[in-house]
């Protein structure tokens, strides 16, 4: 069983490692990007994301019927939720089904060949185990990395919407229309939050074909997936019916989500201390343990075996 756990202690250390760097360096991303400024051109557009990776229609469309599940409704739900991690290709919902399929049969196909001669000589139920849980982690890889790029992505649209209010407060303030205000603050969030930018950016686009305010508003906040946003586009719902000043909805809105922020750096401040003494127990308390008493449970082992060989 050695072999067995200093590979899954490897694997594991190197996918911590993994995430701990992209986490530092996200960290450090956002800082920097809030501390550079924002463009000063009202023209400047934001630029669209280009993939890395594009797959055609065509191809995927012959395994639709064997990827994409049936049910109206769990494809839908499928769309809405790669729709709020900023999949809105219409072949996302087959890409994402084709990679999982994809994974799981490569991942199994590289362990079978792999594990039966790395683990040559023990049980066929462990390799049988070790290659179906390599199975499992390949068909769970996508919707795990569509989590995680989701909740960053509503990470990131949280952190920005204050910021995003003060300056439609300002733009706003300076005479601008609701539709010109979006326009400027798109621009000027083009380096400052990329997300909000680009959501923005479709927000002008529809409004400039002609969508009605509302239903604009309401997928910008369907898109994002965030409970503030959603607040507030029913705010502004709710401005326009009774005629209150948008002016103002906003900025007694922006106050409460500077407030709101404030908490939630105070929270994340308090809760550190626990954190830091979780992690202390957890990789402090075990090796310590382990060094007190390993030498003492290695006399007691060969104690036993002896008297059980000699009796």
């Amino acid at each position: 069983m050695l072999p067995i756990l200093i590979l899954l202690c490897a694997v594991g250390g190197i996918g911590l490692a993994g995430w701990g760097i992209s986490s530092m360096l996200r960290e450090r991303t956002v800082v920097s990007r809030r501390l550079s400024g924002v463009p000063g051109s009202m023209d400047a557009v934001p630029e669209q994301k280009r993939e890395l990776l594009s797959l055609e229609d065509n191809i995927l469309k012959r395994f639709e019927d064997l990827v994409t599940p049936k049910n109206p409704e769990e494809l839908a739900r499928i769309r809405n939720w790669l729709l709020t991690a900023g999949y809105r290709r219409p072949s996302a919902v087959r890409v994402y089904y084709a990679s999982k399929a994809g994974l799981a049969l490569g991942l199994a196909v590289v362990s079978a060949l792999i594990f039966p001669f790395l683990l040559n000589g023990y049980p066929i139920a462990l390799i049988a185990i070790i290659i179906v849980g390599f199975t499992i982690l390949g068909y769970a890889g996508p919707g795990l990395w569509v989590t995680r790029h989701r909740q960053r992505r509503q990470e990131a649209a949280e952190l920005g919407f204050p910021d995003m209010l003060d300056m439609l407060l300002v733009c706003i303030g300076a005479g601008h229309g609701l539709d010109q205000a979006l326009r400027r603050v798109a621009a000027e969030f083009r380096k400052l939050n990329p997300t909000i930018a680009e959501e923005l950016t479709i927000v002008n686009d529809e409004l400039r074909a002609g969508k009605a305010r509302q239903a604009v508003m309401r997928d910008f906040s369907e898109r994002l997936g965030v409970d503030d946003i959603t607040n507030f586009t029913t705010v502004l719902k709710q401005s326009d019916e009774f005629g209150v000043s948008i002016a103002d909805t906003l900025r007694i809105y922006a106050g409460e989500m500077r407030n709101k922020r404030v908490m939630r750096a105070e929270e994340k401040a308090n809760m550190m201390p626990v954190k830091l003494a979780l992690g202390s127990i957890l990789f402090t308390v075990p090796p310590t343990m382990l060094v007190m008493a390993g030498p003492s449970l290695v006399l007691m082992i060969r104690s036993l075996s002896g008297m059980t060989g000699g009796g």
